[in-house]
């Protein structure tokens, strides 16, 4: 998708809709609020890059092609996750290590606070073991640091979940399988008396800790999620499970700027309720296949427009919270369709909210979520398809709100 992402479009939108198009150069396509430094939820399809590549600003810590891979289900939110899977005769990407994990670089700031906010669904399969493993971690830094285990860790053993914080082990109680917790974590990662750790699970606060968070030195811990099980690199170590399957999704890291409330799995309420919509015009359209087409519930018409920019646009009828669309693609199980949505609130002045690429895997409807924000008018405008043949053509689309 690096065409259309790093492609100018203010000036060439503007020109083509007729409208004044409000798009800030710096921002990316479904920017996150500020103080929201990165989002995973893998509703991105630029971030849908596994088992192959990680997704950008992470690196992977695996070797196989089952370490991280894509699903569709289960999905925390939206139409996506990450599904790690380790087993004990996998190959080991380190000297000493059992791990299929991907990580932000070793490259975070002295002194930084940040919150971090996911979600983990631990398989049916993940059987009681003696033998513990880190779910997610923090890692100190690689070099200028003191060694050893990590600061801080996410752990399942017995049965449980468990807090590694500097050595201390925080038990949490008991794990379930097959569903998903939510987590937030607030650190300052400090080394002195303004350091902090707070931790939420499900919503209710379980940790609090005030203090040195970390052994020092020039950079603060690094974040990891994945499965890391050390007793399986060692042939004299007890473990009793020899496959370990878990889901992570809605992961989010924030800076001092961002709260609660912004990296929190499902903080928005969810996005999956359909907006009605009031009215539907097009830039352009052939008198064969309406706009109106495009939202009469069937998947056997369509609105068609020709055209670079060629736009259909949804008006709600008034000002709602927004969050995602979905739109059906006419042989969408044959090409791509490259297209943005942009969000207005009076009609005049359209903000980008989402940019990407259809799957060109389906013809049923392809959700997108985007950050949410308050709008009347949804625009989908329509840059190229797979096939290069100047035609925009949705079957179906469709506004979410929280």
């Amino acid at each position: 998708m690096a065409s259309i992402r790093n492609r100018p479009l203010a000036a060439t939108v503007a020109a083509a809709l007729g409208l004044a198009v409000a798009v800030v150069a710096a921002q990316p396509a479904g920017a996150d609020p500020a103080g929201v430094l990165r989002t995973l939820d893998w509703e991105n399809p630029a971030d849908r890059t596994l088992p192959a590549t990680p997704p950008a600003g992470f690196y992977k810590q695996f070797v196989t092609d089952h370490g991280a891979t894509m699903v569709t289900a289960p999905a925390r939110a939206g139409g996506h996750a990450v599904r790690f899977e380790l087993n004990r005769t996998d190959p080991s990407p380190a000297a000493g290590s059992r791990r299929a994990e991907i990580n932000q670089p070793d490259a975070q700031p002295a002194n930084a606070e940040r919150w971090y906010g996911f979600s983990i669904n631990l398989d049916p399969t993940w059987a009681y073991d003696t033998s513990s493993e880190i779910v997610t971690q923090w890692h100190q830094c690689d070099s200028g640091c003191p060694g050893g285990s990590p600061p801080l860790a996410l752990l399942t053993g017995k049965g449980r979940w468990q807090i590694d914080f500097q050595g201390e082990f925080i038990d949490l109680g008991p794990y379930r399988t097959g569903g998903w917790t939510d987590w937030v974590f607030h650190v300052r990662w400090r080394t002195d008396g303004a350091g902090l750790l707070e931790v939420w699970r499900d919503g209710v606060q379980v940790v609090s800790r005030t203090g040195p968070v970390h052994g020092g030195g020039p950079r603060s811990p690094y974040f990891k999620l994945g499965i890391y099980k050390w007793d399986w690199a060692f042939s004299d170590r007890a473990s009793t499970v020899d496959r370990r399957v878990m889901f992570h999704d809605e992961v989010r890291v924030g800076d001092e700027r961002a709260t609660y409330a912004d990296v929190a799995p499902g903080g928005s309420g969810g996005c999956a309720g359909a907006v009605p919509v009031a009215g539907v015009s097009a830039s352009t359209h052939e008198a064969a296949n309406p706009p109106a087409q495009a939202v009469d519930g069937s998947l056997g018409t369509r609105w068609s427009g020709n055209g670079f920019g060629a736009a259909l646009t949804l008006d709600l009828g008034t000002v709602r919270r927004l969050c995602g669309t979905t739109v059906a693609w006419h042989r969408g199980d044959l090409r791509w369709n490259d297209y943005t949505v942009y969000t207005s609130t009076d009609g005049v002045t359209y903000t980008k909210a989402w940019e990407g690429r259809s799957t060109g895997a389906t013809t049923a409807p392809e959700t997108e979520r985007f950050t949410p924000r308050d709008a009347r008018f949804v625009r989908v405008s329509w840059w190229n398809n797979a096939e290069g043949n100047g035609w925009a053509s949705i079957t179906e689309a469709a506004v979410l709100g929280p």
